[in-house]
């Protein structure tokens, strides 16, 4: 199937979503490098992520 793209007219709006992903891609790089955890929101549970590692939900199991 194939995507139908929205024509934005807002020309910031439209950029939004581009710069977010970027964002998102520097966030977990800095994690990365100083063995931080990412918080994310996935699925409806808030969840610790370790770039390259498990993932940690909030009571702090892994899995």
């Amino acid at each position: 199937m194939d995507k139908v793209k929205k024509r934005i007219r807002d020309t910031d709006l439209a950029k939004a979503e581009v710069a977010l992903r970027r964002a998102a891609d520097r966030a977990k790089k800095i994690a990365e490098e100083t063995h931080t955890p990412l918080i994310v929101y996935e699925g409806g549970r808030i969840v610790k992520e370790f770039p390259g590692n498990k993932k940690v939900s909030e009571s702090g199991k892994t899995f």
